[in-house]
C-alpha cells in the first residue's frame, strides 16, 4: 500500500535546528502496516472517551427527532421477539405487537441495530439507558477502525489526535449519547470504507469480503450507508485501478452483498415503497436550497474553527499526504454530498458522515505537515490541547432531554394493572416504551391512531378518523377505551380538541397531572394529564383496525387475542350504569 500510505516508502526530510541540518527519516511501514500495532493507545482512547460519553447518559427518556422513542420500541420489539420466538406466525404477531405497541419501525428502518438494541435489553433490562449503551458499543467500534485506519495511512499519534477529536465533536456526542441509527451506520460505514481501501491498495481477498460483510451490515443499519456504493466507483475512477472491479472475487462479493440485504430492501419496498417515495418526494428541497444546504450547515455543525483548519488542510494536502491518501479522502466527500444532495432532505445530521474526512485532515495538518522539528513539536502540542479543549467542553456537555412519560406508565402499571389507554401528545413512543418495558405481563393497549393519522410524517396526506364528539363517544365504546392521556398545549388536529372537551365531562376522573423535566425551551410549562373514563366497559368491537398510510393496507387484529380487554377491574364510582 505505498501509494496509498503517507509518502513512507520515500525518505521525508525533517529540519532538526538550521536548514541545512536535515535528518532523513524512512518508515518501514508495509502495505498494511505489518509492524506490530499498538494496542494499548486506542484501547486507552475508547475507555477516557467511552468515559465522556457515558457522563450523564442514564438521564432522561426518549426525544431526539420523535425517532428516538421508536428506535427504542423498535428494539423491545425485537427482545420480545427473540424470547418469544414466533416462528409459526411471525407476522401475525408483529401485527399484535404494533396494535398494542404502536411505535414499532421494524420495516422502516432496517433491522440490525435493533437485534443488538434487543440483546441489551435482554442483559441489562429495558430502559433508555439501555437502548444508549447499545449506541456507545457502536462509538467504540467506531472510533477504533477509524483509530486504525488513519495509523494505516499516517501514524497512531495522527491517529489518536483524529479519533479524539471525532469523538468529542459536539454534534457527535450528541448521537452518541442518543438513541439514533447515526452512530451505528457511521461504525459501519468506516469499517467497510477501511476494508475497501485496504482492498483498493492490494488487492487481497480477505479484505475484499471484509469489505462486502461490513458494507452489507452498514446497509442494513440505515439506508443512508448507500453513499458507500458511490464511494467505491468514484475511488476507481480516481486510482485507475478497475481490476479490483472486474474479476470473479468482486463478483461473489456483490452477490453475498445482495444475498444479504435484498431481501430486506425488497421487503420494505414491496409494502412501504409508495410511503417512502412520497416522503421523499413531498420533502425535498428545491433549487438553490438543495445545493449549498450543506454548505451552509457544516460551519455550525462542525464548527466554524475547525472547519476552516479542515479546508486548510486540504489545500495544504499535496505537501503531506499521498496523492491516492487524498484523492480517496475527497471522493469521501464527494461521494456524501452528491448522495444527500441528491435525495434532497433537510436533514442537518446526515453531515455527520463527512466528520470522520474533515477530523481526518485537520489532524494531519497540525501533526503531519511541518517540517521544522520545533514548529513540528509545538504544533503537535496544539493537536494535543485542540483535544483536551474539545474534552473538557464535551464533559460538561448535557444532551437535550426530557423526563416524566414514565411517571405516568408507572402510575397506570403499578396502580390499575391492565386496560386500554388512548394516548395523544408529543412523542408517543415514548409512552408507549414504558408501557411496555414497565409491563412484564403486557396487560395494556396503547392506542394513538385513533384520532388522526400521519404518513411518515404530518402532510397532506394525513387524515383525521374523528369528526365528532359522537365519534370520540362512539370511539371509547366500540374499544373500550379505560384510559386517557392527553396532553396541555394547543392541539393541531380539531379531532384532539373534541377529544380534550370530551375528558372534561363528568364521566372522567383526573387522576393527575404529570410535569414533564427538560432542558428545552419548547417543554417549558409542559404537562400530561391522566384520565380514567368512569363508565368504562368491555370493547363492543371484535377487532382493531388501525389505520396505516405507511403500508399498502390497515392492520386488523382480534380484541379476543388480548384477555385483558374483557377482564380487567372495573373503576369505582361509575356514572350511570
Amino acid at each position: 500500500m505505498d501509494a496509498m500510505r503517507r509518502p513512507s516508502a520515500e525518505a521525508r526530510s525533517v529540519v532538526v535546528d538550521e536548514p541545512s541540518t536535515n535528518l532523513e527519516v524512512v518508515s518501514d511501514r508495509g502495505a498494511l502496516r505489518r509492524v506490530q500495532r499498538a494496542w494499548g493507545l486506542p484501547l486507552a482512547l475508547i475507555v477516557l472517551i467511552g468515559v465522556v460519553i457515558l457522563h450523564g447518559i442514564r438521564r432522561g427518556e426518549f426525544d431526539y427527532n420523535v425517532d428516538e422513542a421508536q428506535h427504542g420500541v423498535t428494539g423491545l420489539f425485537l427482545a420480545d421477539a427473540m424470547r418469544d420466538l414466533p416462528v409459526a406466525h411471525p407476522v401475525q404477531y408483529a401485527y399484535s405487537y404494533y396494535a398494542q405497541y404502536p411505535a414499532v419501525s421494524i420495516v422502516h428502518w432496517p433491522p440490525l441495530f435493533y437485534v443488538f438494541e434487543g440483546l441489551t435489553f435482554l442483559a441489562e433490562g429495558p430502559s433508555a439507558f439501555s437502548a444508549r449503551l447499545t449506541v456507545a458499543l457502536f462509538a467504540g467500534l467506531l472510533l477504533y477502525n477509524w483509530f486504525r485506519l488513519v495509523e494505516e495511512l499516517q501514524d497512531a499519534f495522527t491517529a489518536a489526535v483524529s479519533t479524539a477529536a471525532l469523538g468529542l465533536l459536539p454534534l457527535m456526542l450528541l448521537f452518541e449519547k442518543a438513541v439514533m441509527l447515526e452512530i451505528p451506520s457511521l461504525a459501519l460505514v468506516v469499517c467497510s470504507i477501511r476494508y475497501w481501501i485496504e482492498y483498493l491498495d492490494s488487492g487481497r481477498k480477505r479484505s475484499l469480503y471484509a469489505f462486502g460483510l461490513w458494507l452489507s451490515a452498514a446497509l442494513l443499519c440505515k439506508q443512508t450507508s448507500v453513499f458507500v456504493l458511490l464511494f467505491c466507483v468514484l475511488t476507481l475512477v480516481a486510482t485507475g485501478k478497475w481490476e479490483r472491479l472486474w474479476n470473479r472475487d468482486a463478483a461473489k462479493v456483490a452477490a453475498l452483498v445482495c444475498v444479504l440485504v435484498g431481501p430486506f430492501y425488497g421487503f420494505m419496498l414491496v409494502s412501504q415503497g409508495s410511503a417512502v417515495a412520497h416522503d421523499l418526494g413531498s420533502h425535498q428541497m428545491r433549487g438553490l436550497e438543495r445545493w449549498t444546504f450543506y454548505l451552509r450547515t457544516l460551519p455550525r455543525l462542525f464548527s466554524a474553527p475547525l472547519l476552516a483548519l479542515s479546508a486548510l488542510g486540504i489545500a495544504l494536502a499535496r505537501r503531506w499526504n499521498a496523492q491516492e491518501q487524498f484523492s480517496v479522502m475527497i471522493c469521501w466527500l464527494v461521494a456524501g454530498y452528491a448522495t444527500f444532495t441528491f435525495f434532497g432532505q433537510r436533514e442537518e445530521r446526515f453531515a455527520i458522515y463527512w466528520f470522520p474526512v474533515l477530523v481526518y485532515f485537520a489532524a494531519g495538518l497540525l501533526t503531519q505537515y511541518f517540517r521544522l522539528a520545533r514548529v513540528r513539536f509545538a504544533m503537535r502540542w496544539v493537536a494535543v490541547v485542540l483535544v483536551c479543549f474539545l474534552a473538557a467542553r464535551g464533559w460538561s456537555y448535557e444532551r437535550p432531554y426530557i423526563s416524566g412519560y414514565q411517571n405516568v406508565a408507572s402510575r397506570l402499571v403499578q396502580t390499575y394493572g391492565s386496560g386500554i389507554v388512548l394516548f395523544d401528545g408529543r412523542v408517543p413512543g415514548n409512552f408507549v416504551f414504558y408501557m411496555r418495558a414497565l409491563d412484564p405481563h403486557r396487560q395494556f393497549l396503547v392506542l394513538r391512531k385513533s384520532l388522526y393519522v400521519n404518513d411518515v410524517r404530518r402532510s397532506a396526506s394525513s387524515q383525521e378518523l374523528v369528526h365528532s364528539r359522537e365519534d370520540v363517544m362512539d370511539l371509547f365504546k366500540n374499544l373500550g377505551i379505560r384510559f386517557v392521556v392527553v396532553s396541555e398545549e394547543d392541539p393541531e388536529f380539531n379531532s384532539q380538541r373534541i377529544l380534550r372537551d370530551f375528558v372534561q365531562s363528568a364521566q372522567f376522573q383526573l387522576l393527575g397531572r404529570f410535569p414533564i423535566a427538560s432542558n428545552q425551551a419548547n417543554w417549558s410549562g409542559y404537562s400530561l394529564l391522566l384520565y380514567e373514563n368512569k363508565n368504562w366497559a368491555p370493547p363492543v368491537n371484535h377487532w382493531l383496525s388501525i389505520r396505516m398510510l405507511t403500508l399498502n393496507h390497515d392492520i386488523v387484529v382480534p380484541l379476543d387475542r388480548f384477555d385483558f380487554v374483557h377482564n380487567a377491574v372495573k373503576p369505582t364510582g361509575m356514572v350511570g350504569k
